[in-house]
């Protein structure tokens, strides 16, 4: 299936980025006049490069730090790759969070924002912060910032109802937001996985992210709606009435899935509320990863730009360690879609 956009995106979706809040993202951190990224920090520029965050822990699941390129080795479709440029942690990283105010997180947004600040803070002064929401629109509240006062500002703007374009988020999150940006990216993802009125389906963002080199956070509030389900599936039933298919459990299930592997194919992680004692526990343990990465490029051998699936796989010169990036990418033309 390809990637298209409709003719109406850039109306019902897209085009809400170019006309909300826009109040608040000129507030944002100052930037360099030339527009470069902080001092300290610079990509080699080569043409085609595949940028890879990576993060390196202990099989008992500590970080390590410390590493080099020479520990390192990049396989492409099992063909060992050139590093081009690495940096050892500390790199300067653009988060968007994604934050779902549909209706069903009605009771959780004061949680959410706590959590989300507490993330904010636990940020490097070079790193920044954006904050899209979404329940029946996708809205820009904050562009890129490093002010935790203006995230706080931001998250207190969101009122939770209505539906889920949870799909329609993420497409236009990698479409518009970070379609330019050339740093280090990551995105959490706060949601119950159900989606209920996106234009876009779970492929065609799955195959727009694996173009990018943004990690996916899924903090999965899945569990809680299957709980919630189960509870309204017999008042329904008691009453004689038609349980619909987002509360049945295989569709549910099926959401879960597709959430776990957007975070397993991006680098990222799937992580349930169920399993954490707080959202900010959560937040927290990303905002610790981040700090942690290593953050790599290569130029492929292979420069057939022909939309084919391309694998990577990550080694550290060490037995006791495990490394975890992106699985791999689509390697795209100027011109070209995933066939």
């Amino acid at each position: 299936m390809s990637i298209t956009k409709p003719n109406l995106w850039k109306v019902s979706v897209g085009a809400v980025f170019l006309s909300v809040c826009w109040g608040l993202s000129g507030r944002s951190a100052p930037q360099q006049e030339d527009g470069q990224e902080p001092e300290g920090f610079r990509i080699g520029v080569a043409v085609n490069q595949i940028f890879l965050p990576v993060s390196v822990r202990y099989q008992g699941g500590g970080f390590i730090e410390g590493l080099t390129q020479e520990d390192f080795l990049v396989y492409e479709n099992g063909v060992l790759q050139h590093i081009e440029n690495f940096y050892s942690e500390k790199v300067p990283v653009k988060v968007v969070l994604l934050v779902d105010a549909s209706g069903s997180t009605y009771y959780s947004q004061s949680d959410i924002r706590r959590a989300a600040i507490e993330f904010a803070k636990r940020l490097s002064p070079e790193d920044q912060v954006a904050v899209v929401s979404f329940n029946h629109q996708a809205k820009l509240l904050l562009d890129f910032t490093s002010d935790p006062d203006l995230v706080d500002l931001a998250l207190k703007k969101i009122y939770a109802k209505g539906n889920t374009v949870l799909y329609d988020a993420l497409y236009v999150t990698f479409d518009d937001l970070l379609k330019d940006v050339t740093t280090k990216t990551a995105v959490i993802l706060l949601t119950d996985g159900i989606d209920t009125g996106s234009m876009v389906n779970f492929q065609d963002v799955l195959q727009l992210t694996l173009q990018a080199s943004s990690p996916i956070y899924v903090v999965s509030k899945v569990d809680e709606y299957r709980a919630e389900a189960i509870g309204l599936r017999r008042l329904l039933s008691s009453r004689n009435q038609i349980i619909p298919d987002t509360l049945e459990d295989a569709f549910i299930q099926k959401r879960a899935e597709d959430l776990k592997r957007l975070a397993d194919l991006t680098g990222g992680r799937y992580l349930s509320t169920r399993d954490f004692a707080t959202l900010t526990d959560i937040y927290g343990q990303v905002a610790e990863e981040l700090k942690h990465q290593y953050f790599m490029s290569y130029v492929p051998l292979n420069r057939e730009r022909d939309g084919s699936w391309r694998s990577i796989e990550v080694k550290v010169r060490r037995g006791d360690v495990v490394a975890r990036t992106r699985r791999g990418y689509y390697a795209l033309g100027p011109d070209k879609t995933v066939p």
